[in-house]
């Protein structure tokens, strides 16, 4: 069958419609052409395969990696940054209409400095071939194993250590875990920060021998090596944790901010997004009497803003990451920070209680918000809120919720995770009536009010209308058609200098394609 493709799915894949239901097919492009076979037929939707690109799009690319289909891993390798860019931004945006009614403005999204090569840390399973190790991943929703040679993805020296690795151990005569024995090497960890790296072997209940290990020291920037043996079958990676050699914990510098981070520990995989999606909560941050940060891990965000607070309590489930960020805010002489290790909802609930918490932050993992934290934010006196969320589609049904006592301020996608669908989002939000105003630098072409006037900038109309139609409009007229459409202007804007002094009108077509804009951002 012939289709063309009309839009984008939430995981990179295209969307042509089939009498009447919508048809998901991978690693197709929106307006190509393509002829596809129906995989599967569900009762809302079907899943395609597509057979032959009939049309290309201008904004496909050829695809670095050989095998970035069997792994999954990139699902936009095949597609050129600046729309992978405008995707995840069209996707943010429908999500929030979907599920939260909200259909303003959102900043665009701040790009990626490395689309490649910018992942600071691998999490890679072992398997075995002609009596070699290898590493590579499994194929989505299969047990077939990818075998993978380089990943484009990761850190250049993170790469080039994981082969190094892997060719010592081959040296050595390495084998991949048998369950039987119990023994084996089962997935190999790794971090990169600040071109230092540590190693994490996942194995069965052996030692490791000692000429391994010396062998594997003498590779350039490894500085801390680490044994987890399991041998049991949960879903979780590592098991039982023996430091082997060098540094326990790894170090880096963000900005003024020191970090430590046990092996265990969580930290964002892009390092240098992760300052800049930092900042932003920073910047967006007013002063603050009491802040409170909920799954606040090692405790990143909460010293990146300890300044603007006089007291920040971070709230962790992980005992691990709590005695983590407590010692980090030791290391940056942070006193007026501290974290606890509770569930976020119930401590946020019996925080609000006994002190006067003004902010709140949560950065929560990609289920979102559970019911009790709801409960309690909506229940509180809190007056800003920063929402900082992995994933469009729950962090738009809570605003769903939240929407009840608090007003969107502004909303700001930060690309993360170059190559994938994947996309970081911060939100900023006001109580609802509060007596007191956030404190904040925001451009009045950033609000999201009600007033139809501020949903979209003068530049943004006459691109759009540019863009649309091949027109160019002048301020004073969209400012003239903004006026006939009941849209009030401010004072003096675009204002004659006397009172008789006549003005060029705005011209049948011109006003148009600036109403058809108009209706675009949502103004009318």
């Amino acid at each position: 069958m012939k289709t063309t493709i009309k839009k984008w799915g939430i995981n990179g894949e295209g969307i042509a419609f089939h009498e009447g239901k919508p048809v998901f097919i991978e690693n197709a492009i929106p307006e190509e052409v393509i002829e596809f076979d129906i995989k599967r037929d569900e009762d809302t939707y079907l899943i395609g395969e597509m057979t032959r690109l009939v049309e290309q799009s201008s904004k496909r690319r050829y695809p670095l990696c050989p095998i970035w289909k069997e792994c999954g891993g990139c699902a936009l390798m095949h597609v050129k940054y600046p729309t992978q860019c405008k995707m995840k931004e069209g996707n943010l945006k429908e999500t929030l209409i979907k599920y939260a009614d909200y259909n303003g403005r959102i900043l665009p999204i701040l790009k990626n400095p490395e689309p490649l090569s910018y992942r600071n840390s691998c999490k890679l399973p072992f398997d075995e071939e002609y009596g070699e190790l290898y590493t590579g991943m499994y194929e989505r929703d299969t047990n077939h194993f990818q075998k993978m040679e380089r990943c484009y993805v990761h850190s250049k020296l993170l790469e080039q250590t994981r082969q190094a690795v892997l060719k010592i151990m081959n040296e050595h005569h390495l084998k991949m875990y048998d369950d039987k024995k119990k023994t084996g090497y089962r997935t190999l960890v790794m971090k990169e920060f600040d071109s230092k790296i540590q190693i994490i072997f996942v194995t069965g209940k052996e030692d490791l021998s000692e000429e391994f290990i010396h062998d594997v020291t003498q590779l350039e920037g490894v500085v801390s090596i680490w044994q987890s043996v399991k041998t049991e079958t949960k879903r979780e990676i590592f098991g039982d944790m023996r430091f082997i050699w060098g540094e326990e914990k790894m170090h880096l510098q963000l900005e003024d901010i020191q970090l430590s981070l046990l092996p265990r520990s969580f930290f964002q995989l892009n390092t240098k997004q992760s300052v800049n999606l930092y900042n932003v909560v920073k910047d967006w941050m007013p002063r603050s009497k009491t802040t409170v940060e909920a799954y606040s891990g090692i405790g990143a965000i909460s010293l990146f803003v300890k300044d603007k607070a006089q007291e920040i309590i971070g709230v962790e489930s992980i005992q691990d990451a709590v005695d983590n960020a407590n010692e980090n805010a030791i290391l940056n002489h942070a006193d007026n920070v501290s974290f606890i290790c509770e569930d976020a909802g119930s401590a946020l609930a019996h925080l609000v209680q006994e002190k006067d918490v003004d902010t709140l932050i949560v950065d929560p993992p990609r289920s979102g918000l559970d019911d009790t934290m709801k409960e309690t934010i909506l229940k509180s006196k809190i007056k800003t809120m920063i929402y900082v969320s992995c994933n469009p589609a729950t962090l738009a049904k809570d605003l769903g919720v939240l929407k009840k006592e608090y007003r969107i301020v502004k909303i700001q996608p930060v690309d993360m995770f170059s190559q994938t669908p994947h996309v970081e989002t911060v939100c900023l939000l006001s109580k609802l009536n509060a007596k007191q105003h956030i404190e904040v630098d925001i451009h009045m072409d950033e609000l999201d009010l009600t007033d139809a006037e501020k949903k979209a900038t003068y530049s943004e109309i006459k691109e759009y209308v540019l863009e649309h139609t091949g027109l160019k409009v002048s301020s004073l007229y969209i400012a003239q058609v903004k006026q006939k459409c009941g849209i009030i202007e401010r004072e003096n804007y675009n204002k004659p200098k006397s009172d008789d002094a006549k003005q060029p009108q705005c011209p049948p077509d011109k006003e148009k394609a600036i109403k058809e804009a108009l209706k675009h951002f949502g103004m009318i």
